[in-house]
C-alpha cells in the first residue's frame, strides 16, 4: 500500500542486467532484528493500551520481536525527544499524540521539534470529554460553568500534560465559556482516573476511551465533537449546548526524521494491517478509526500546525 520504488535500486538492477553480471546476494529486508516501540506516557493510558494490543500481531507482521519501552514525562516530550535522537534506521519508533507533538514545541522547549520526527502512520483519534464523579454536584455542563463563573479558578481540571489534547480541550472550553479553571497536568491518562476518583481534582478533560472504560463511575457533561458520538450517544456535544469546543487527540507511530523509505513503508504497512484487523474492537473501546499512511499523516500534521499555531498565538501561549 505504501511501497515506494527507489531510483538507485532500479538503476542498479538495470546495469547488472545490461552488463550480464551475476546477481549477488539480495539485501536483507527490513527489519532484521528486534524493534523498539517507545511508549512516551505512563502505563494504563491510551498509547499503552493500543501498543499492548498491537505488540503480538505487529511481531507477526514484521517477523521480529517488538519490545515496548517506557520513557514517560513531560506529557510525552521525554519519549519523543529520546526518539528524535536515535539512529534513523527504523528500529526505534514511538506512539505519538497530536496535538502534543505540534503544540509542545510552540509553547516551550520540549527537547525536540516537530520536524525532528518522521510521522509513519495514524491509527485513530479520541474526542475530548469533560467528566466528573457520579456524586459530583455538577449534574450538567451549565452547573459546571456557573460554578466556575462564581468562583474563578476554584475548579481543578486534570488531564495529560501541557499543550496536550486534554489541556487544549480545557483551554477551548475556558475561552468559549469565558471561565477560568485550574489545570492539573499528569504524565499520562492512567493516573488521572484515581485522581478523580479520590477527589484530588474536580473534573477531567479526558479521552473518549477513558470515559467509556469508566462510565459506571463518572458522569460525562459534554463531548468535543461536531455531532454526538455513536458509542456514547447520550452525551451531548459542547456545540449543541452553545459552546464551540472541538478537540480530539490523534495517535499513531513516529520515528526520528531521516528514516529510510523502506523502513517507513514497512512499519506503516504492518500497522495498517493490524489496525484494520482490530478496528471493531477498538471502536467498542471508544476509538474513532483512521488509516492514514505516511503521506496522509504528514498532511494532517501540516494542517494542524496552522490550526494550533493560530490558537496558541491568540491565547498568548506561543513562545
Amino acid at each position: 500500500m505504501f511501497k515506494l520504488l527507489k531510483r538507485s535500486a532500479l538503476v542498479g538492477a538495470c546495469l547488472a542486467g545490461a552488463l550480464g553480471m551475476a546477481a549477488g546476494p539480495a539485501a536483507a529486508a527490513f527489519p532484521e532484528r528486534t524493534v523498539t516501540y517507545v511508549n512516551p506516557f505512563s502505563p494504563g493510558g491510551e498509547c499503552d493500551i493500543v501498543q499492548r494490543m498491537q505488540q503480538e500481531p505487529l511481531k507477526q507482521e514484521l517477523g521480529q520481536d517488538v519490545v515496548i519501552e517506557y520513557r514517560e514525562g513531560g506529557g510525552g516530550a521525554v519519549g519523543w525527544a529520546h526518539v528524535s535522537r536515535q539512529r534513523a534506521d527504523g528500529y526505534t519508533f514511538a506512539c505519538f499524540s497530536i496535538p502534543h507533538i505540534i503544540a509542545q514545541p510552540m509553547v516551550r522547549n520540549p527537547g525536540y521539534q516537530t520536524d525532528d520526527l518522521q510521522i509513519i502512520y495514524t491509527y485513530h483519534s479520541t474526542p475530548q470529554v469533560l467528566v466528573v464523579r457520579e456524586d459530583s454536584p455538577f449534574k450538567t455542563l451549565e452547573d459546571f460553568i456557573n460554578a466556575a463563573k462564581e468562583n474563578p479558578g476554584s475548579i481543578t481540571v486534570g488531564g495529560t500534560g501541557t499543550a496536550s489534547g486534554n489541556h487544549l480541550g480545557a483551554v477551548r472550553l475556558m475561552r468559549a465559556a469565558d471561565i477560568r479553571l485550574t489545570w492539573i497536568p499528569f504524565p499520562g491518562s492512567g493516573p488521572t482516573i484515581p485522581a478523580l476518583q479520590g477527589g484530588h481534582v474536580g473534573a477531567l478533560m479526558t479521552n473518549s476511551t477513558m470515559y467509556v472504560q469508566n462510565k459506571d463511575r463518572f458522569r460525562a457533561l459534554a463531548v468535543s465533537t461536531e455531532e454526538r458520538v455513536p458509542f456514547i450517544p447520550d452525551v451531548p456535544t459542547f456545540k449543541e449546548l452553545g459552546y464551540d469546543v472541538i478537540e480530539a487527540i490523534y495517535r499513531g507511530a513516529l520515528g526520528p526524521a531521516g528514516m529510510p523509505e523502506e523502513a517507513v513503508n514497512r512499519i506503516a504497512e504492518a500497522l495498517d494491517k493490524v489496525n484494520r484487523a482490530q478496528a471493531e474492537r477498538k471502536q467498542e473501546m471508544g476509538f474513532q478509526m483512521h488509516y492514514y499512511g505516511p503521506k496522509e499523516s504528514a498532511e494532517l500534521v501540516e494542517r494542524l500546525k496552522v490550526d494550533y499555531g493560530a490558537l496558541l498565538e491568540e491565547l498568548g501561549m506561543a513562545r
